[in-house]
């Protein structure tokens, strides 16, 4: 059986949601013998890598501000989603979740020739600069991010009705990001031909606030909004300041007591921001004062995409 499209599962919730709204509002609480919600989901998530950068510049006399940013789209690739709910009494529960994101990418360049004379034409060059077209190797390029996370949070109902709850919790988050690049490049008759790897990962784990609110219109339907946060200050995650945002929609049919299906769609964002001095010195032989540095890098993950599978109620 294919893969359910982003668009079949978008018109799917769309008529979900359509379908419970135009529903009587009923719902039998009271008579719930479920203890334990446990939901298996494919998750077909697009990613964004954004990078910016901003600071100060100056060599003690002038001074400049610049500030430059990029976009990465890294694509989708479906992945399995799990979460479960726990009912430790009518208003207590423990609420776990857990999902990842993984995508490698290749990137190729044929090589070409470079005039460096001719592209800074006018400007009094050193010696040891080439005014003759140069060669620039092939290079091939492949990058791989990874991030995972996993929640558990106790959660307290606030409100508690026989159709509506809304419910408050704290928690803990483990999360796990990596990034990896590799890079080869051809010889030339100026360079010979090399390879080099980049890796870098981090994982930790963070307190978290957490909130859901759940509707149930009748005794088929359910629909839930669930939302989290976390500061990556507030535990050993990572080094950077930054923080963790996640906000997720399901839509649920009980097929019986015991099975159902659900569409949704989920979105989480991570931030990180860090502060960064430099300092550049000119060539020996060039007249140009030292340029200091001063300024913030900062970067965002961001994935979002819908979700589907089977839940299971005991």
């Amino acid at each position: 059986m294919p893969a359910p499209t982003p668009r079949l599962l978008a018109i799917s919730l769309l008529a979900t949601v359509v379908g419970v709204a135009a529903a009587p509002a009923h719902a039998q609480d009271s008579e719930r013998s479920d203890r334990l919600t446990l939901r298996l989901s494919a998750f077909n998530p697009e990613a964004q890598l954004r990078f910016t950068g901003d600071g100060v510049a100056t060599n003690g006399t002038d001074t400049e501000d610049f500030f430059a940013s990029e976009t990465f789209d890294v694509g989708s690739k479906w992945r399995p989603r799990g979460a479960f709910d726990f009912r430790m009494s009518d208003r207590q529960s423990l609420v776990g979740n857990y999902y990842d994101y993984e995508r490698t990418n290749a990137w190729g360049f044929d090589g070409d020739w470079l005039n460096p004379g001719g592209l800074l034409e006018g400007i009094d060059l050193p010696d040891d600069i080439p005014t003759d077209p140069v060669q620039v190797p092939a290079v091939d390029l492949s990058g791989k991010v990874k991030f995972s996370l996993a929640s558990l949070n106790y959660e307290y109902s606030v409100v508690s009705t026989e159709a509506f709850e809304w419910g408050l919790g704290l928690g803990v988050t483990y999360a796990q990001l990596e990034a990896r690049a590799n890079g080869s490049w051809t010889a030339t008759d100026e360079i010979d031909a090399g390879d080099a790897e980049y890796q870098w990962k981090k994982s930790g784990w963070s307190p978290g606030l957490h909130t859901r609110l759940t509707w149930r219109p009748t005794d088929q339907w359910r629909v839930g909004v669930e939302g989290q946060y976390l500061d990556t200050e507030w535990g050993d995650f990572l080094d950077e300041r930054g923080h963790f945002e996640r906000a997720g929609l399901v839509v649920e049919y009980l097929i019986n007591d015991r099975i159902g299906v659900h569409v949704g769609y989920d979105w989480f964002r991570l931030k990180l921001k860090d502060d960064y001095s430099a300092r550049f010195e000119g060539a020996a032989d060039m007249d140009i004062d030292p340029v200091d540095v001063n300024g913030q890098l900062g970067g965002q993950l961001k994935v979002h995409g819908p979700m589907a599978g089977v839940t299971f109620r005991f």
